[in-house]
């Protein structure tokens, strides 16, 4: 079982390090422009979709 776990975390680490290596990184105003014009609204719109499905599966049940 120690063999097969010590296994899967080279595995995984060589995964994440192959990953890196192969994917560009961005520059800061990249990161800012996806944060604020991608992850920014699709935050605020995940907020507004599960405050009304617990209002209204609250309504439901009272």
């Amino acid at each position: 079982q120690i063999l097969a776990f010590v296994g899967k975390v080279f595995f995984f680490c060589w995964l994440q390090l192959m990953i890196r290596w192969t994917i560009p990184r961005f520059r800061y105003d990249q990161i800012m422009r996806l944060g604020w014009k991608v992850m920014l609204p699709l935050s605020l719109a995940n907020l507004f979709v599960t405050a009304l499905v617990v209002l209204l599966l609250d309504r439901g049940r009272g």
